[in-house]
């Protein structure tokens, strides 16, 4: 694995994650330094170089594990309710001695850790990944923890995502998808037989997109106020079941119910609108049987009929829904604010597994948007709800996890707005 990283990057990333200085001397050399930790290391020690030469000898695969011929090391994210037992120990190792095989979990390895360095490239996106500034509690907490003098161990100890990850050792040459099958074989073993739910992180996306909600709210404890508002309480509780899973089908579906939550009383409002201007209308007649016909037909187009049962167009009242309740521009900013790069996808991506439009959010042209916007979030839906043989557009769990993972934060802010526009104040 060739990494587009240096040793003095590298320094560089570790000193913006623990908040310490860094120097770089004219000759290329350079100091890292935390006078609170009692931490200092220079390019003379080679500590990192010797880092970056090991994680040479290994490749990616599914995005999040690293692996060799002999060892395979992968982040997993605790599923655990935190009423029930959960994995608090700092390593759990079981060996296997007829097959050769050592399994781990405990915190990242050195490795490791400096490849999740070398995937982001501001600070903001290593505060998104878990990696921030630490509290007096936590300095004074990891000063009588450590040792020795070691980044990586600061790193370990100060960051605020946990990076526990599953490590397997073979004595002898294992392929990637056996490791793949050993690793769920162990963490199916430790649910079975502990009662802990661990689950591999297979995208970054999964731990960074906490992380950037975080850090869009800003909020401290010390700085909460109490509600000025009351919200709907069927509202607030698909909201908050999505908010507290991790995985993103739940997560969609839950934001979903949200605005679900309104279509049928905005479709039949906006049905005695049409009904109303037709029939007041100077032109209709009640006596003349083609004004009747009319308006009948007018009636049946926005209705549906399934089993004898009449029902109205779902992706219709999503529209009215959204055309009622989302600020497009507020949208598009908090979108811009969440991820920048976000924008430019939607307008240029449809979704690969559901085969929904793309959608300008930027676009001055409010009808057009709103109903693509629709467009995307109802196929997206259908695709998720709908997984019988045949059906050619149907979301299968993780294969296609990465793409919904970039439509749930939309619906996100869509749904917030929805719950904060239909708010009571006093």
């Amino acid at each position: 694995m060739q990494l587009s990283i240096t040793e003095t990057e590298l320094a560089r990333r570790i000193a913006w994650a623990l908040s310490a200085t860094f120097d770089v001397a004219e000759d290329g050399s350079y100091v890292l330094s935390h006078s609170r930790l009692g931490l200092s290391m220079s390019s003379a020690e080679d500590a990192l170089g010797a880092t970056l030469g090991e994680l040479a000898h290994y490749s990616i695969a599914d995005e999040t594990a690293l692996i060799s011929d002999t060892s395979y090391e992968i982040l997993v994210q605790e599923e655990s309710p935190s009423h029930f037992r959960r994995f608090r120990e700092d390593r759990l190792c079981v060996t296997e001695q007829d097959d050769g095989l050592e399994y781990e979990l405990s915190p990242a390895s050195d490795a490791y850790l400096a490849w999740l360095l070398s995937t982001v490239q501001t600070q903001r996106e290593m505060r998104d990944l878990g990696f921030s500034f630490m509290s007096n509690m936590r300095l004074e907490r990891l000063r009588s923890e450590m040792e020795s003098a070691n980044p990586f161990q600061a790193l370990r100890t100060l960051s605020v995502h946990r990076f526990l990850t599953l490590k397997i050792r073979s004595r002898t040459k294992t392929t990637p998808r056996r490791f793949q099958i050993l690793g769920s074989s162990f963490l199916f073993h430790i649910a079975f037989n502990l009662d802990i739910a661990l689950v591999p992180v297979r995208f970054l996306e999964e731990i960074s997109s906490r992380g950037r909600i975080n850090r869009m709210r800003r909020s401290r404890i010390e700085e909460l106020d109490p509600p000025r508002r009351t919200y709907n309480e069927d509202l607030v509780a698909h909201y908050v079941l999505a908010v507290s899973t991790d995985s993103p089908s739940v997560q969609f579906l839950s934001y979903y119910h949200v605005l679900e939550h309104f279509f049928e009383s905005i479709f039949n409002d906006e049905l005695v609108e049409k009904i109303k201007t037709l029939m007041t209308h100077p032109a209709f007649s009640y006596r003349r049987k083609k004004d009747l016909v009319s308006l009948i037909d007018q009636i049946k187009r926005s209705l549906q009929i399934r089993s004898e049962t009449i029902t109205f167009s779902e992706s219709e009242a999503l529209r009215l829904t959204l055309a009622k309740h989302v600020d497009t521009a507020e949208l598009t900013s908090k979108i811009n604010e969440y991820s920048p790069t976000l924008l430019e996808y939607y307008r240029s991506t449809e979704v690969p597994f559901s085969k929904a439009p793309t959608v300008d959010l930027t676009s001055r042209d409010q009808q057009t948007l709103i109903k693509q916007l629709a467009r995307r979030i109802y196929a997206t839906r259908n695709a998720l709800v709908h997984s019988k043989d045949g059906d050619k557009q149907r979301y299968t769990p993780f294969k296609d996890e990465r793409a919904l993972l970039s439509e749930v934060p939309l619906l996100r802010f869509i749904s917030e707005q929805v719950i904060v526009g239909t708010s009571a104040q006093p």
